[in-house]
């Protein structure tokens, strides 16, 4: 089965939009993306906090952008334009609030945690957790909600392996990352939120510390290269809590909506079954993640000087939205970008669903590994896993937040 978010194009489209775009059917691309891309590639855009950016819709202008020294990733800098919100956004020295050369430099100090072998290594790690929660599962009621005893839990799991933090531990700052990522919230409820997040970053350095310099995790590399003077502490305080911010989070929604879109696509996981293929296992997750991608919008980057793209001009100091769905669905680059499909040309397969530039997702061999394992082992165990509700009936979390995502996914088996 292949769908469509397709909608009539003669739609007047207000100016400024206000962000952030309805989304489109059932987890897909916004439906207004295709309508800009053709009409007003560069759109002026009111975020809900009150501030003007630009909101780009090209695959060229995206990829471009995210490579392109003349934006900044950094929020904080004084006498700039500033999101009023009091987000992770607003923490200084977190690697993803740096610009080169800082960045690169703790990007070098993180990347071996992060590389293709650590991702490999963690393989087994994850199916054995995956093992676990599908046990629980079979032991529960049928049918069950796939969000809260799969998808969530195993995230978790995983993050903290990474990190090598007790998973009760980083359970307690769950509803501070959800807070983090809904755009519904007050200034007060974020700005308290991201206190208690680098609350419990100073914690978790505070205990790693405590326990000696010979860690092999991300948090004890950047302990140690502080303790050599390589990084200040902001830098080490604000890439700790972002990293708690981010390492479960992006993968929780592309598991379920992984299991959601596969089951609408028998034809595609009839193939998975049957096969031992690794390689085609990693096909379907990274088409998965082009399909949906994990959010319809992006966080922005700032000019830091006037330039131009596609016809219109971006002042210094101006906000720049770069949405990498609306990339990885410009036809123009995808054929038929609509459908979901295995073996897509080359060229239609580069990994943009994690950026482009030096922000590339430091996280995305982990994020491919993580679903592969997940995906994979889910139906090596349950194999008649289907869905309890009409794929209709499933509610979607609004658009205000940050992933896409089900509310919950019930399923029988």
């Amino acid at each position: 089965m292949s769908t469509s978010n397709s909608r009539p194009a003669s739609k007047v489209l207000p100016d400024p939009l206000a962000m952030p775009l309805p989304d489109g059917e059932h987890g897909m691309a916004p439906a207004l993306f295709d309508q800009l891309r053709r009409q007003r590639p560069v759109a002026k855009v009111v975020l809900p906090s009150g501030e003007e950016a630009w909101l780009l819709t090209r695959h060229a202008d995206i990829i471009a952008v995210g490579s392109d020294r003349r934006f900044s990733r950094d929020l904080t800098a004084g006498g700039t334009i500033q999101l009023p919100r009091e987000d992770f956004n607003s923490v200084k020295g977190g690697i993803f609030n740096l610009d080169p050369p800082r960045h690169g430099l703790i990007r070098r100090i993180l990347q071996p945690y992060f590389s293709p072998a650590s991702a490999h290594e963690l393989r087994g790690t994850i199916t054995g957790y995956a093992h676990q929660l599908i046990d629980s599962l079979e032991a529960g009621p049928n049918p069950a909600d796939l969000m809260s005893a799969y998808a969530v839990p195993l995230a978790l799991m995983m993050a903290c392996e990474v990190m090598a933090v007790p998973v009760e531990q980083r359970r307690a700052i769950m509803p501070e990352t959800r807070a983090q990522m809904d755009w519904r919230q007050s200034s007060a409820l974020i700005g308290a939120s991201t206190q208690r997040l680098m609350t419990f970053a100073d914690d978790v350095i505070a205990a790693k510390r405590a326990q000696g310099q010979s860690g092999q995790d991300p948090i004890s590399a950047l302990i140690r290269a502080h303790n050599a003077g390589d990084i200040d502490a902001d830098e080490l305080r604000g890439t700790v809590m972002y990293l708690f911010l981010t390492s479960a989070e992006p993968v929780t929604g592309p598991t379920a909506v992984g299991v959601y879109s596969l089951l609408r696509h028998p034809e595609i996981l009839t193939r998975l079954r049957t096969t031992a293929s690794d390689d085609l296992w990693e096909q379907a997750v990274r088409e998965l993640l082009r399909f949906h991608h994990n959010s319809a919008t992006s966080l922005p980057r700032r000019a830091l000087t006037d330039l131009d793209i596609s016809g219109v001009t971006i002042r210094r100091g101006d906000l720049v939205i770069t949405p990498w769905i609306a990339a990885t669905w410009d036809p123009k680059h995808y054929k038929t970008p609509e459908k979901l499909r295995l073996g897509r040309a080359a060229r239609e397969r580069p990994d943009i669903t994690f950026g482009s530039g030096p922000h590339f997702c430091l996280g995305a061999n982990i994020a491919v590994t993580h679903l592969h394992c997940a995906l994979r082992t889910l139906w090596e165990r349950l194999p008649q896993l289907t869905l309890a509700v009409r794929h209709i009936d499933i509610a979607w979390e609004p658009p205000e937040f940050l992933f896409t995502r089900p509310v919950e996914l019930p399923v029988t088996w």
